[in-house]
């Protein structure tokens, strides 16, 4: 007994010079665990508010408006605070519209076609086109001189086959009188459909009488008629053009356009070498869907002084005071 007090009195009195006491040892790890707690929990606040301030980041990104500018505040968690959410638009404001973007016609030439005709100028609406576009083509390329567009029929038929014909009007800048360039082409077989087709046709391009024309010789050894001036009827000249599938091809040209004016233009600059290249076109031709239809006028009525019908027809050169 006496030997274990001994050993008692001892482990008392033995010391840790580098350790603290029991009692400190317990006081330190209950502060530390308070401390530890405490952080714990300030982490968890802080990361409850880095989430909730993305949150309103995003938000605030999301809307119309874009972002918080600098001088804007965030929420700061536990401050009391929030941030001002964006403005509701009011009734005032004003959305702009992007303009919708139209085409709008041009002042310049188009390649436009005209729709068609009008009523009552229905017969052989497209042959009589390509006629002004022939003519065009050889007597005024630019196009400064003859009509935009298409009038009135003029021509018949001689057996069945049709004889198509315009009246071109010709001006020249500055002057107040008008021309004409009269020009027609027949159906194929023509000269063959009637005893007096041939000149059923010449007598509009003037050659009324057999002897007023003479015959020239084209390059090819081919022949044309060719009408010589005739101030009376203001006729500077015209060529007639029988082709080989019997269809016939002629232009004359006045330097007064009767129906239209009474005062003559001071030339019409045709030579007869472009109106020979003319007749001699091969493109120009009565367009076979028109010339497969029955011939008939419709409701075409002609000018003053004119005839239409069905049967071996032809129309005379009045005075140009009159009709021309």
């Amino acid at each position: 007994m006496k030997e274990d007090e001994q050993l008692r009195e001892r482990f008392r009195g033995l010391g840790f010079a580098d350790e603290p006491p029991m009692t400190s040892t317990a006081a330190g790890d209950l502060a530390r665990g308070r401390r530890h707690l405490r952080r714990r929990r300030a982490a968890t606040l802080s990361g409850g508010i880095v989430g909730v301030t993305a949150l309103a980041v995003g938000a605030a990104l999301a809307l119309p408006g874009g972002g918080p500018t600098v001088a804007e505040n965030l929420p700061v968690g536990g401050g009391g605070t929030t941030a001002d959410a964006p403005a509701e638009p009011t009734s005032d404001a004003t959305i702009t519209a992007t303009p919708e973007v139209t085409n709008t016609p041009s002042d310049g030439p188009t390649t436009e076609v005209d729709d068609g005709p009008s009523a009552g100028d229905e017969a052989f609406w497209e042959t009589r086109q390509l006629l002004l576009d022939t003519a065009v083509e050889h007597f005024d390329p630019a196009h400064e001189h003859l009509q935009d567009e298409i009038t009135g029929f003029t021509g018949g038929a001689s057996g069945g086959v049709p004889d198509v014909g315009t009246k071109l009007g010709w001006t020249n800048e500055g002057e107040d009188g008008e021309g004409l360039v009269r020009v027609a082409v027949t159906g194929p077989g023509y000269v063959d459909a009637d005893e007096y087709a041939v000149e059923s046709f010449t007598v509009d391009f003037g050659c009324d009488l057999p002897e007023n024309c003479t015959e020239e010789t084209l390059p090819g050894g081919e022949t044309v008629l060719v009408a010589p001036a005739s101030p009376e009827m203001n006729l500077l000249f015209a060529v007639s053009y029988e082709r080989a599938d019997g269809s016939m091809v002629g232009v004359a040209v006045y330097d007064l356009f009767g129906n239209n004016s009474l005062t003559p233009v001071s030339e019409v600059d045709v030579t007869l070498e472009q109106a020979m290249a003319f007749v001699t076109d091969e493109h120009l031709q009565v367009l076979p869907k028109e010339l497969d239809d029955e011939f008939d006028l419709g409701g075409v009525v002609p000018p003053e002084g004119e005839i239409a019908s069905g049967e071996s027809t032809t129309e005379t050169q009045d005075q140009p005071t009159q009709d021309e």
